[in-house]
């Protein structure tokens, strides 16, 4: 599997194939952290958009992208100095001009995604074909399993995030999660079902050691359901008014739809 490595920013990204190679999967960045703050904020308040999420808060403002993206760098600062270490030494045997591959026979598992902003690229190094130029997207979290299916704030969702935390890094029983949110101006082009693949197959895989996957999605989001079709998640049960809504969204509860991956 091939992580690609920017020598020119000494930046680890993936790569979307062929024809969306001109969407990257990168890590947050400290460096252009208003610019992508500024863009966060425009696509997690678009009624596009926000409707369908959970987490964020909203409205979403500037500070709440900045104080994020320090965290997430924060939180990636480990993985991300050994990944470039290993990568630069890689770099020094291959051949490749633009992209360092880590060997399987070489690699430890890893439990965390540090990979998590989809970026279009605007402008590359002539000569290496790396990334000179991008715009921020949309987002991507793999991280473990949080146990929607379980009532909000019980004791039985608590206890299967204890269990799911405590197993060990790289083991097979954990349970993943995928969630995501894309740019309306991207929005029909393949990109999210090629990134949930990318990211999948090329990171999650090899380096996390994921079998298990599940996600969410609020009913009537036929959208991200079906990009998740496309990726092998199959859909279960529907959860009936199970997800609170804050105020500031409108208040009352969501249904949501569980979905299950099926394996690589």
């Amino acid at each position: 599997m091939t992580v690609h490595y920017n020598r020119l920013t000494k930046e680890p990204y993936l790569r979307l194939p062929t024809p969306l190679s001109n969407i990257i999967i990168t890590p947050h960045r400290l460096e252009n952290i208003d610019e992508t703050a500024t863009a966060l904020a425009e696509i997690l308040n678009d009624p596009r958009v926000y409707p369908w999420l959970e987490g964020p808060p909203y409205p979403y403002q500037h500070e709440d992208g900045v104080k994020w993206i320090e965290a997430k760098c924060k939180e990636n600062e480990d993985v991300l100095s050994t990944l470039r270490r290993y990568l630069e030494q890689r770099e020094g045997m291959s051949n490749s001009k633009s992209a360092a591959v880590v060997s399987k026979q070489d690699r430890e598992f890893i439990d965390t995604c540090p990979f998590t902003c989809i970026r279009e690229v605007l402008e590359e190094d002539a000569a290496s074909g790396a990334p000179l130029k991008d715009r921020l997207i949309g987002d991507m979290t793999l991280a473990r399993y949080t146990f929607y299916e379980h009532p909000h704030d019980s004791e039985e969702r608590s206890e299967a995030q204890r269990r799911n935390n405590e197993l060990p890094t790289g083991d097979e029983n954990i349970i993943w999660a995928l969630g995501d949110f894309l740019a309306p101006s991207h929005h029909g082009k393949g990109i999210m079902s090629l990134a949930i693949r990318t990211l999948i197959h090329e990171w999650g895989i090899p380096h996390m050691n994921v079998r298990h996957l599940r996600c969410c999605a609020f009913q009537g989001n036929e959208g991200s359901l079906k990009v998740f079709e496309r990726n092998n998640f199959e859909r279960g049960v529907t959860l009936k008014d199970w997800v609170p809504v804050s105020e500031s969204r409108g208040g009352g509860r969501k249904s949501i739809v569980l979905m299950t991956w099926r394996g690589a």
